[in-house]
C-alpha cells in the first residue's frame, strides 16, 4: 500500500524541497545565454580524503556536483549537492569532506566551496586560464597556463605566496610525490624542439610527383632545433614536466623528451615514478599524403625520479599498420588522444582515458602493456555515431569499492566502471541539468572522435588541441595534388582570382575558436567555409569523408566556439598604458590603437585597411607580391595573436615554442614583423613599431576582459572589495557584461541578476527583493549575507542567476513535488516523479537533534516513479526531498 504523506504508522516523511529541477537524465534542447568557451577539463574529479565523497565538475553549468559514495553496495553515486561556481570549471581537489577547491578557466579564479553551506565562501583570483590545484604542506599550488606560472596559496589562510615562474609552456596537470615534498607539473604544449628554417635558408622544395604542375613556391622547412643550417640557432629546452620543491617553491629540475602535448600526469604508489599521458606530434615529417593516419603516436611515459630521471615512452598502439586504409582490426582496439592517469593503490596497474576513442584501458605499470580495454560507449549500430560519443576524460579511483569514475566532458556524463569485472556499471549525468544546447551537443564529437579516421588513432584534436592549437607547425603539401584557384570579390567592385599549389609548405596550426563569420578560412583562404574541410577526414585522418548532414552539424558546433578575454586589457575593456609592463622594449597600446587606425604606412593603406577591426581581418587575400612572399595569404585575424609570444630566435634566451606569428611562424613576435619593408615607414620608426606590438597583443577577442571575473564578499572584506563590485556594476552598464551574485542571503542560497536600468538587482524568489546595492551592502556589513559577485557573458545572467533551467520559473518559485512512503513491508519504500530524479533523499531519525543525511540505497525506475529501500530505518524516521 502506498499513500502519501502524512504517512501512517510510527513513520513519517517531512517534505522540504525549495524547487523541482528538469530530469537528470534529459538533455535540454537549446539555452538561452549559453557560451561555449571549450574548455580544457583537467582534473573534473576528486574523491574527499574519506573517500566518502565524489567531487565533480559540471563544466557547462558552471557548478560543482557533490555525490555520496560511502555505500559500496551501490554503484550509482548519490548526487546530495550542487553549488554554483566560476564559468568553466575544469578542476577540484578536496581539502576535507567539505572543502573543495575548484579552478575556473574562464573566471581565472579559485572557487573555495563548502558542502555544508552550499556555497562559495572565497574566490581567490589567478591569471591566466588557470587548469590544477594540488596540496602539499598546507599550501594550494595552483597552474596557470597561460602564463607559466604555478601559484601557491595557504589552505587556511589563502593568503598567496610568491609565484613559482616556469620555463615550459602552458602547465597544467599537477601531481605530489607520495611524501609530499615534491610537486609536478605537466607542459601541455611543450613542443617537440622543432622550429622552422626561413625560406630564405632552405633548400628548394622537391619537384611535384604531378608532371602537370609547376614548380612550388620557395617555403621554408621544418627542422629540429639543433639543424645546423638555423642562424642563430635557438635555444630550445623542450620542458616537458617540471619538478618543483613544495616548502620552498623552487625549481628543482625539468624532465625532457617525454612528449609534444602532455595531457594528464600520475605519480605510481610506492615508487619514484611519474607516468604521463601524451602524444607525440610527427610535424618533422612532410607532406599530407605521408602524414596520412600517423600524424601523432598515442603514448605513455614513464619518468624514473629516481638519479637522473631516466624517461620511457610506450606506444599506446604498438604493431598498427598504418598503410593500411580502412584498418578496422586497428580502429576496434586503439587507443587516441590519452588524457588522464588512475593507479590502482597497489600500483601494478593503471587506468588510462582514451578521450579521442571512448575507450578506458587497464595498463601494466611494468611493461606499458595494455591489459584491458573498455568501451564507455556505443560502438556498434545508428548509437555509435559523434553525436553519442562520450569522451572520458578524467578519472578516480577509489582505494577500497573497486570503482573507477571516468568523467565524460562530450556527453557530460559520469561512468562507474568495476574494476573487477572489467565493464561499466552504470551511467549518470554530472548534475541535475545541462544547459549544453543543441548546436554543441549533436556537433561536438566530429572535432574529438579518431573513430572517424582510417585505423583509429587520431582526431582532428589531435593538433587542434580542444578546438584550439598545438603550438606547432605542419607541411601539409601534396606533391601529387592539383592547383588551386581561389577567387575574391574585392570592395571596389570586380574580382581577383589567385592559383595556389598544393606544395604550400609549413602552416602554423590555426585556432577553430571564433571562425564564425571568418570565411574564407585557412592560411590561403582555399577553404570558401567550413563545410570545405570535409576531405581532410579521407586526406589526412585516412578515414572517409562525413556526410552533408554531419558536416553541417560538425559546422555548427565550431561556429559556437568562441575566444576567451584578453588578459591584457584591463578589466573594463581599456587599455593599459604601457605594456608589457616592466619590458624596456614595451609600448603603449594607447598609442598603438590610434597608429593602427589612423596613421597610413603607405598611400591609403593603414593596418586597419586589411587587419580590420573587430577581428583584425577583412577576411581578403594578399598577392604575394604585396607580401613579398612566394605565394598569396589570407588577412589573418588578430584575436588570439596574444598568445604567440613564446617564440625567442636566440642562442641564450629560452624559446618555449619553435613558432612565432605570420602564416609558418618565422617571426618571433609582432615587433619583428613589423620590421619588415613592405611596411615602409614604420619599419624603421621603433616607438611606432612597439606602441603597435602592444596594442596588437592586447587585441579585443569579442568578450569582455571582465566576463567569469568574480569575487566573494562578506563582512570581513567588504572594504576592500568594493571596487571590484562597482567595476562588475559598471560594466553591466556598459553592456559588456551581465553581473550577477549568488549566494546566501539570511542562510538561505539565492542567486540575483544587476539591473543597470533600475540600478537594483532582481531576486530568483517572488517577493524577495529587488535590493538596492545599499541594501545589499548593509545585508553584508551585518553578516546577513555572503554572495559572490561575478560578470557572465552578455546574456547568461538570467540563466545563471535566477532561472536555470530557462522555464520561465524563476529557481526559488519552483513548484514544491510529492513524496510517497509505503511501509507495509515493514522495510520503508519511498518514491517520488522520475521527473525529479535528481532530488536529494535525505533522512533523520530526530528533528530536534538531526543531522539530515542523504539515503545511499539503490535507485530504481519503474514508469513515473523513482523507488528507494531503506533498510536501515529505526522504528522512527523522518524523509525529506531537497534540491541539490
Amino acid at each position: 500500500m502506498k499513500a502519501p504523506f502524512p504517512i501512517r504508522r510510527s513513520l513519517c516523511a517531512l517534505l522540504a524541497c525549495s524547487g523541482l529541477l528538469s530530469p537528470i537524465n534529459t538533455f535540454q534542447a537549446q539555452s538561452a545565454g549559453f557560451v561555449n568557451f571549450e574548455s580544457h577539463q583537467t582534473r573534473p574529479a576528486c574523491l574527499s580524503p574519506d573517500g566518502k565523497r565524489l567531487f565533480v565538475v559540471n563544466t557547462p553549468d558552471g557548478r560543482l556536483s557533490v555525490f555520496d559514495v560511502s555505500n559500496a553496495a551501490n554503484a550509482t553515486p548519490i548526487l546530495i549537492r550542487e553549488i554554483a561556481v566560476g564559468l568553466e570549471p575544469v578542476s577540484v581537489n578536496a581539502v576535507s569532506s567539505d572543502e573543495a577547491w575548484v579552478v575556473n578557466e574562464v573566471s581565472d579564479s579559485i572557487s573555495v566551496v563548502s558542502v555544508a553551506s552550499g556555497v562559495v565562501t572565497d574566490t581567490l583570483l589567478c591569471k591566466d586560464e588557470p587548469a590544477d590545484v594540488v596540496f602539499a604542506g598546507g599550501r594550494a599550488f595552483v597552474s596557470c597556463a597561460r602564463n607559466n606560472l604555478v601559484r601557491i596559496f595557504d589552505v587556511a589562510t589563502h593568503v598567496e605566496s610568491t609565484p613559482v615562474t616556469l620555463t615550459g609552456l602552458h602547465p597544467r596537470s599537477l601531481a605530489v610525490s607520495p611524501d609530499g615534498t615534491k610537486v609536478y607539473v605537466a607542459f601541455l604544449l611543450s613542443g617537440n624542439r622543432s622550429t622552422l628554417l626561413p625560406a630564405n635558408l632552405a633548400p628548394p622544395p622537391p619537384p611535384p610527383t604531378n608532371a602537370s604542375l609547376p614548380p612550388p613556391p620557395q617555403v621554408g622547412l621544418i627542422v629540429s632545433a639543433d639543424d645546423s643550417r638555423l642562424n642563430p640557432r635557438p635555444n630550445m629546452p623542450d620542458n616537458d614536466v617540471a619538478e618543483i620543491d613544495a616548502p620552498t617553491g623552487s625549481v628543482l629540475r625539468y624532465f625532457r623528451a617525454v612528449g609534444t602535448v602532455n595531457f594528464g600526469l600520475a605519480v605510481r604508489p610506492g615508487s619514484t615514478e611519474i607516468w604521463v599521458a601524451n602524444t607525440e606530434a610527427r610535424n618533422l615529417i612532410r607532406f599530407e599524403p605521408t602524414l596520412k593516419g600517423h600524424a601523432v603516436d598515442n603514448r605513455v611515459t614513464r619518468i624514473d625520479t629516481a638519479g637522473a630521471g631516466t624517461v620511457t615512452a610506450f606506444d599506446l598502439n604498438p604493431g598498427i599498420d598504418y598503410n593500411l586504409f580502412p584498418n578496422d582490426a586497428a580502429r576496434a582496439t586503439a587507443l587516441a588522444q590519452p588524457a588522464a592517469i588512475a593507479f590502482e593503490p597497489g600500483g601494478a596497474f593503471f587506468w588510462l582515458a582514451a578521450f579521442g576513442s571512448d575507450r578506458v584501458a587497464r595498463v601494466d605499470a611494468a611493461t606499458g602493456l595494455v591489459a584491458d580495454r573498455i568501451e564507455t560507449g556505443p560502438t556498434t549500430g545508428a548509437a555509435a555515431n559523434p553525436a553519442a560519443k562520450r569522451g572520458p576524460r578524467g578519472l578516480v579511483m577509489h582505494p577500497t569499492n573497486n570503482r573507477l569514475y571516468a568523467v565524460n566532458r562530450i556527453s557530460n556524463t559520469l561512468t562507474v566502471i568495476s574494476t573487477t569485472l572489467r565493464q561499466v556499471v552504470t551511467e549518470i549525468p554530472t548534475g541535475s541539468f545541462d544547459p549544453t544546447p543543441n548546436a554543441v551537443r549533436l556537433g561536438r564529437g566530429f572535432l574529438y572522435d579518431a573513430r572517424l579516421s582510417g585505423n583509429g588513432t587520431q582526431s582532428c584534436a589531435s593538433c587542434h588541441i580542444n578546438g584550439d592549437r598545438d603550438e606547432l607547425a605542419w607541411d601539409l603539401g601534396d606533391r601529387g595534388g592539383s592547383m588551386t584557384t581561389v577567387t575574391q570579390n574585392l570592395p571596389v567592385g570586380g574580382t581577383q582570382s589567385f592559383s595556389l599549389h598544393p606544395m604550400k609548405g609549413p602552416m602554423t596550426t590555426q585556432t577553430l575558436r571564433g571562425l564564425s563569420g571568418l570565411n574564407p578560412l585557412h592560411w590561403r583562404g582555399d577553404r570558401p567555409s567550413f563545410l570545405d574541410f570535409n576531405g581532410a577526414f579521407a586526406s589526412l585522418l585516412g578515414g572517409s569523408p562525413l556526410s552533408a548532414a554531419d558536416m553541417q552539424l560538425f559546422r555548427d558546433f565550431i561556429n559556437t566556439v568562441v575566444l576567451q578575454p584578453n588578459p591584457n586589457q584591463n578589466l573594463d575593456r581599456t587599455l593599459p598604458t604601457i605594456f608589457p609592463p616592466g619590458d624596456p622594449n614595451a609600448g603603449n597600446p594607447i598609442s598603438g590603437k590610434n597608429t593602427y587606425l589612423t596613421e597610413f604606412y603607405q598611400p591609403l593603406l593603414s593596418c586597419n585597411t586589411c587587419h580590420a577591426v573587430p577581428t583584425g581581418s577583412n577576411r581578403l587575400l594578399i598577392s604575394g607580391a604585396a607580401l613579398q612572399e612566394s605565394q598569396a595569404f589570407k588577412v589573418p585575424q588578430l584575436r588570439n595573436l596574444y598568445q604567440k609570444t613564446f617564440f625567442a630566435r636566440s642562442a641564450t634566451v629560452p624559446s618555449l615554442s619553435g613558432f612565432g606569428v605570420t602564416h609558418d611562424g618565422t617571426d618571433p613576435d609582432v615587433f619583428t614583423f613589423l620590421g619588415r619593408q613592405v611596411f615602409g615607414t614604420f619599419a624603421n620608426d621603433l616607438t611606432r613599431r612597439r606602441n603597435l606590438a602592444a596594442f596588437v597583443l592586447c587585441f579585443d577577442t569579442g568578450i569582455a576582459p571582465a566576463t567569469g571575473y568574480g569575487r566573494t564578499i562578506a563582512a570581513a572584506n567588504l572594504g576592500s572589495t568594493g571596487g571590484d563590485w562597482a567595476l562588475l556594476e559598471a560594466q553591466a552598464g556598459a553592456g559588456n557584461v551581465d553581473t550577477i551574485a549568488r549566494g546566501l542571503i539570511n542562510g538561505v542560497r539565492h542567486g540575483l541578476l544587476y539591473r543597470p536600468v533600475t540600478g537594483d538587482y532582481a531576486s530568483d524568489q517572488t517577493g524577495l527583493g529587488p535590493f538596492s546595492h545599499t541594501q545589499l551592502q548593509n545585508m553584508l556589513s551585518t553578516g546577513a549575507a555572503t554572495l559572490t559577485f561575478m560578470g557572465v557573458p552578455v546574456g547568461a545572467g538570467l540563466r545563471l542567476a535566477l532561472d536555470r533551467d530557462g522555464n520561465a520559473v524563476t529557481d526559488s518559485d519552483e513548484p514544491l513535488p510529492s513524496l510517497w512512503l509505503d511501509v507495509s513491508t515493514g522495510t520503508p519504500s519511498l518514491s517520488w516523479s522520475a521527473a525529479n530524479a535528481s532530488l536529494v533523499l535525505e533522512f533523520t531519525d530526530s528533528l530536534q537533534s538531526g543531522p539530515w543525511q542523504p539515503v545511499t540505497e539503490s535507485r530504481s525506475t519503474s514508469g513515473s516513479l523513482v523507488s528507494v529501500l531503506d533498510p536501515g530505518a529505526v522504528a522512527r524516521r523522518f524523509y525529506r526531498l531537497r534540491r541539490p
